[in-house]
């Protein structure tokens, strides 16, 4: 049997945006009354709001960005940022790149990021911690946490997927309700909805599973993969996260606080809430009125 040649012809795969290089990743906790003066420097800013309310301004502009949204500094502006009388939990990337005019348009205006774009900026905040970390002020790696393959490349390219997204958006080229993404990042998304949604309940692994569709150890295993936690204990640091809110509301006692958000016991309330930010709620209490700190992950004081 004689086997046939084919000639094909090649489409070459040109870049209409590329990042050059990464300067930092934080991820950051502030206290209610944190403020930053500000700064002015090169390489571009991603600010990106995981939980709470933040305020960014520079001379031109004053926006609050909830959770969920980001906003894009440009280069050389000068840009302050400042909790809204909440705590918050903010990802920040700083970054170079080409055709820096094809990024103009997305600059200085809030986006409240669709599924999709959350998911690009996750793998950024996950892969990019670990190419930077101990640089420019990032923290070190955690002991969970691993240097993937191709780290670095995957970093530029949901970068870049990241800043096509938005330029796209802003040119009405998508609908975030019609809009696909990939199916193993959705679920980590979900799940963390679901989880945001029902923070006040007893809920089982498996019926998150039931929920996203997929075995209790498939879902487990793609969290894991995706955000370096195990559900249970990413829930527990999210409620912890709401406790911190309540506790610097001063309108619920402790007690009151360890029922609300479904702890069996204050005493396991308070053993959690010094795991996860090493203070007792009464330490965090003190610590954080009239206070204007902001802490890493591991809530070492910057």
């Amino acid at each position: 049997m004689e086997v046939r040649t084919v000639s094909l012809l090649p489409t070459e795969l040109p870049s209409a945006i590329s990042v050059r290089d990464l300067y930092c990743v934080y991820s950051y906790y502030y206290t209610p009354k944190f403020v930053f003066n500000g700064e002015q420097h090169a390489p571009w800013e991603i600010v990106f709001v995981q939980s709470g309310r933040v305020v960014v301004e520079t001379p031109e502009y004053t926006h609050t960005l909830r959770r969920g949204m980001c906003i894009l500094h440009k280069p050389w502006i000068p840009h302050k940022i400042r909790a809204d009388n909440v705590p918050c939990y903010v990802n920040i990337i700083s970054f170079t790149a080409e055709e820096d005019t094809l990024i103009l348009p997305v600059a200085d205006r809030p986006f409240a990021l669709d599924e999709v774009s959350q998911n690009y900026l996750f793998g950024i905040v996950n892969d990019g911690t670990t190419i930077v970390a101990g640089k420019n002020h990032v923290p070190e790696m955690k002991k969970f946490q691993v240097r993937k393959f191709a780290a670095h490349q995957a970093v530029k390219n949901l970068l870049e997927l990241l800043l096509i997204r938005l330029i796209r958006c802003n040119n009405d080229e998508i609908d975030p309700k019609n809009s696909e993404s990939s199916k193993m990042n959705s679920a980590v998304l979900s799940v963390i909805n679901f989880l945001a949604d029902h923070l006040c309940e007893k809920i089982s692994l498996e019926r998150i599973a039931k929920k996203v569709g997929y075995s209790v150890s498939r879902i487990s295993a793609i969290f894991k993969e995706y955000t370096g936690e195990s559900i249970i204990n990413y829930f527990i640091r999210m409620r912890i996260q709401k406790a911190q809110e309540l506790i610097v509301a001063n309108t619920m006692f402790l007690r009151e606080i360890s029922d609300y958000l479904g702890f069996d016991t204050i005493q396991y309330f308070c053993s959690q809430f010094k795991k996860m930010t090493g203070m007792t709620p009464l330490q965090y209490k003190k610590f954080v009125q009239n206070s204007d700190t902001y802490c890493d992950t591991n809530f070492n004081k910057v």
